[in-house]
């Protein structure tokens, strides 16, 4: 299995840490998007006892939230709750750390303490809708997706709503546009829109590396993989597209439709075992 992930709240700093300059120092680098980097800064920062010990413990989940280590961000968020419960935003990210874990009942939880929190942050809104999408309750989502965007509509833009018939268009069309060597993957490879991502392609051994909030994906065997001698698999070669994650991931309808071709050229380059390298050159990224 592979996948792209992109996350329903993108990693966001508390911006009520101290001003301590060990702890700015690593903001700095969270910033930057050098989050192994921060991780590593923070560790040697705590093992020397420097530093704002409550503040780095929030970076670090922050940073292994921006890594997908949702399972590393819990506890450290967790452990930020237990010295100040009122912080709003380690009980919006604990929430969004059960999300990315599939422990939905455990995120509805908390995320109804996050929004209940003092000084609330919006992204709590996002993970709540996310988490009605999830038991197909998509009407009721809506109005806390649009009350994110009325607050930041520079970090969360209204969703782009289609038709599925609409989308499975987007997706004819983009695949129209493929080479013809490429095109006839879709043979092989059937293309198959989800609203959101079924919890049953989260099982087995893959299942840490698949979120619930993942654009697309390819599950099977890829082709260099396989041979005129293997068994018949179980289930066949599938590429799955995401339609609610696609639509709040987009920041308009145009960028909607660049989103669904740049993810059905992704999965279909983890299908024939490309490396990122080798899409950016081939055009498939």
């Amino acid at each position: 299995m592979d996948l792209e992930p992109l996350g329903i709240v993108p990693p966001d700093n508390d911006g009520q840490v101290g001003r301590d300059p060990v702890v700015q120092q690593i903001e700095k680098l969270l910033d930057e998007n050098k989050l192994e980097e921060g991780i590593e800064a923070i560790q040697d920062a705590m093992a020397k006892r420097q530093g704002n010990t409550l503040d780095l413990t929030f970076l670090l989940g922050d940073a292994y939230l921006g890594l997908g280590r949702a399972k590393d961000a819990e506890p450290q968020f967790r452990a930020v709750l237990r010295e100040d419960p009122d912080c709003p935003s380690s009980r919006c990210w604990l929430a969004m750390s059960l999300f990315l874990q599939w422990r939905f009942a455990e995120a509805e939880t908390a995320v109804q303490a996050a929004r209940e929190c003092p000084g609330a942050i919006v992204d709590a809104e996002v993970i709540h809708g996310a988490l009605l999408e999830r038991h197909g309750r998509f009407d009721e989502a809506e109005p806390f997706f649009l009350r994110a965007s009325a607050a930041a509509p520079d970090k969360y833009p209204p969703p782009v709503r289609m038709s599925r018939a609409e989308f499975d268009r987007e997706v004819r069309k983009a695949a129209r546009k493929l080479p013809r060597q490429f095109r006839t993957c879709f043979d092989r490879v059937p293309v198959v829109v989800q609203d959101v991502p079924d919890q049953k392609l989260a099982e087995g051994e893959d299942r840490d590396e698949v979120a619930p909030d993942i654009l697309g994906l390819f599950d099977g065997v890829p082709l260099p993989e396989t041979s005129q001698f293997d068994m018949p698999q179980t289930s066949p070669n599938t590429i799955y597209l995401f339609q609610r994650n696609l639509e709040r991931a987009a920041k308009d309808r145009d960028d909607l439709i660049e989103q669904i071709r740049i993810t059905l050229y992704h999965e279909l380059g983890h299908y024939l075992g490309f490396e990122e390298e080798d899409m950016d050159d081939l055009g498939l990224a």
